[in-house]
């Protein structure tokens, strides 16, 4: 799990060379870049590997704060189909020679990326009914995911790992969907399958720890637990602001601890290789817009020493897209 970052990721935008400067908004489509003549979504710029995941979530990011990405979003979901598998998961897809895409392991997170797979469907193409079937196998293939014992999401079949970040983004987008009315119509035979947002809020608190109103970070980010790092527990708290699990004064409050202790180093771009801009987007959700657009400034630099990949274009293309254009480039620290 990654971006969410995992250290094979980061091997891989070391070693990659890809991670090239981004062309201006305003002068070409959105995720221009990123995006290649056959629709595929690329982690880096140009880049010869697709993560599912992090090319749909940079989509719903983007979308989210009103970029219109419908066109990459249906060309992107239409070369991404013939690679589901049968009983539901999609792999990650990578360059062999010329155009030629193949199946080169698991995906980020068959967890995560089952509901992120059906929200694309939901909430930026809702009239694209060829993604219904598509979507009850993902959902399928999630609810194997679920541990009844821990009752928790395991990211991957077969394997033990668990992650807070993927249980929060799955509790959130299963509600969005149960929420919509045609979603649900469409989708109620799976989604009876799968837990409801009170079990799955209190798993978070019995199996990882997490308890805002007394402490900002959650006991364990994963099971079984990592050693600390930024990723996944500085992150961790960043996840229930973002997907509105923590609103109104709980998610401001949760967002001024960590600013207080994070804040600086972050915006300085020293805490990872990647300059990390869902934060960003818990920022601007939490009403601090200042933090937010200081991100927004000191992207440009980011990008242009290659520390960058889709899903810190999807928020900098939303952030551009709603906050006041920064009158310099200049970075702001």
């Amino acid at each position: 799990m990654v971006f969410k970052f995992s250290g094979c990721l980061l091997l891989f935008a070391l070693w990659s060379g890809n991670a090239t400067a981004a062309s201006p908004v305003a002068q070409s489509p959105p995720f221009s870049d990123f995006t290649m003549a056959d629709g595929a979504l690329t982690v880096f710029p140009q880049g010869d590997y697709v993560e599912p995941y992090s090319a749909i979530k940079a989509l719903l990011v983007a979308h989210r704060l009103g970029v219109d990405v419908r066109s990459q979003a249906e060309k992107f979901s239409s070369w991404m189909l013939p690679f589901q598998q049968a009983n539901g998961p999609f792999p990650r897809i990578c360059r062999s020679g010329g155009n030629r895409w193949l199946a080169c392991g698991p995906s980020d997170a068959d967890d995560s990326l089952a509901v992120l797979w059906c929200a694309l469907g939901s909430e930026i193409l809702p009239s694209h009914r060829e993604l219904d079937a598509s979507c009850d196998r993902a959902l399928d293939n999630l609810a194997t995911l679920w541990d009844p014992q821990r009752q928790t999401f395991r990211a991957i079949f077969g394997q033990p790992a668990a992650y807070f970040a993927d249980n929060v983004e799955v509790l959130a987008f299963l509600e969005s969907l149960r929420a919509d009315q045609d979603m649900f119509r469409r989708h109620v035979d799976v989604l009876s399958k799968l837990p409801g947002s009170e079990v799955m809020l209190a798993a978070l608190q019995r199996n990882y720890g997490y308890t805002p109103d007394v402490k900002l970070e959650p006991t364990a980010a994963s099971i079984p637990s990592t050693p600390y790092a930024f990723y996944p527990y500085a992150v961790a708290p960043i996840y229930p602001l973002i997907y509105d699990v923590r609103m109104g004064k709980k998610r401001e409050h949760d967002w001024q601890n960590w600013r207080s202790k994070y804040g600086k180093p972050w915006l300085e771009g020293k805490v990872d290789h990647f300059p990390w801009g869902l934060i960003a987007w818990a920022a601007y959700k939490s009403g601090d817009k200042k933090s937010a657009m200081v991100w927004l400034r000191n992207s440009t630099q980011w990008k242009q020493a290659g520390r960058w990949n889709i899903m810190e274009e999807g928020v900098r293309l939303g952030l551009s897209n709603t906050l006041t254009p920064p009158v310099s480039t200049q970075a702001v620290k």
